[in-house]
């Protein structure tokens, strides 16, 4: 778990210390912290912010740029130091046990958060990007070549786009290109499929009743096959020359909420996709703490239990309550026993008791 968690020029903080326990109560009005707070703790776990993508609203605007400390504890009490710090450029530095770290995808092996936020609506009747964002996320977690595969299949599209839009469009150079995407796309629409697969299985645990029973359908443009992504690459060649820009791959492929075999966007309340949403989240971190430990896992919950009702409240803080540590805000302290043993923070004083 987190022991001792330094920030400095995050948001709201501009010096604050925390030191946490396994259960922590984050209690205080809206706009005092907590969701800051939860946001630099998974940033410091994946090394993306859960409310933005643009790093340079992450620091205090008064500085020039901020930096998070966190004392890693694992399963056999070795404690981990991470450090990160960014610039308003964008410039990134890593740090493990006061050692420069220049790999991202290794920084982030040490603890998987899992954030639940109102945000979290938008996975299933949102655009889908924040839906490819949410899945590629977790398959990143839980699959550690799928990073890999993903950053090779962003910088071959990357310098495809760039080489689109340079000129009239090169087709010897397009069709190199085009081969890095075709397999790095197969190898995504893969792993991808594995990873869903396994997902759909904890969705149907979680949602047994037939009528409100949850499935992802994984949408895509062709086969999967590196192959079909060349025949297409191939077929809309000439298009995309004109448009400057590539129209087709797995980078455009979608994810499809479906709630007892229908699709959620063209029926669901407002009820439902919250719910649908929270399972989809539970989800994740269900599969988190059986593939890579519970005590691995870091649960950040943003104010999302008001409103559940009294069983659904009880079965969420059931399934969490393995998690190696756990975060939660509200508004005012909350009186079910699942919170006796935790840790408060006063965020209306910024004290801890």
């Amino acid at each position: 778990m987190i022991d001792e968690f330094r920030i400095l020029n995050w948001r709201s903080f501009l010096r604050t210390r925390f030191v946490f326990e396994r259960k922590n109560l984050l209690v205080g009005p809206n706009g005092s912290g907590k969701s800051n707070l939860l946001e630099a703790l998974g940033f410091l776990g994946i090394l993306r912010s859960f409310r933005t993508g643009r790093l340079n609203e992450l620091v205090n605007q008064q500085c020039d740029m901020f930096a998070l400390r966190g004392s890693w504890q694992d399963s056999s009490h070795r404690v981990t130091q991470l450090e990160c710090s960014v610039d308003r450029s964008g410039k990134r530095t890593l740090l493990v046990n006061g050692h420069a770290e220049s790999s991202g995808r290794d920084f982030i092996q040490h603890f998987y958060p899992v954030v639940f936020a109102p945000e979290d609506m938008e996975i299933v009747c949102g655009q889908p990007a924040v839906r490819r964002k949410f899945f590629d996320m977790i398959a990143c977690q839980l699959d550690d070549g799928y990073i890999n595969v993903l950053h090779d299949y962003q910088k071959a599209l990357k310098l495809r786009n760039l080489l689109l839009k340079s000129t009239s469009g090169n087709r010897a150079r397009l069709e190199v290109y085009e081969g890095l995407l075709a397999f790095a796309g197969a190898d995504l629409t893969l792993r991808r499929r594995r990873w869903l697969e396994k997902f759909n299985q904890v969705l149907a645990v979680l949602t047994p009743a037939a009528p409100e029973q949850l499935q992802i359908q994984y949408k895509m443009q062709c086969d999967g096959t590196a192959e079909g992504f060349l025949e297409q690459f191939a077929r809309n060649r000439a298009r995309e020359i004109e448009k400057r820009t590539t129209l087709s791959g797995c980078h455009l492929d979608d994810y499809i909420m479906l709630r007892g075999n229908h699709i959620m966007r063209n029926f669901a309340s407002n009820g439902q996709n919250r719910l649908a949403a929270l399972h989809c989240k539970l989800a994740s971190a269900l599969l988190l703490m059986q593939n890579r430990g519970a005590e691995n896992l870091v649960a950040l919950v943003d104010d999302v239990t008001g409103e559940l009702d009294e069983s659904n409240r009880r079965k969420f803080y059931e399934l969490l309550k393995p998690a190696g540590q756990s975060f939660f805000t509200f508004t005012q302290k909350p009186d079910e026993k699942f919170f006796n043993e935790a840790k408060l923070f006063d965020f209306q004083n910024m004290t801890s008791a």
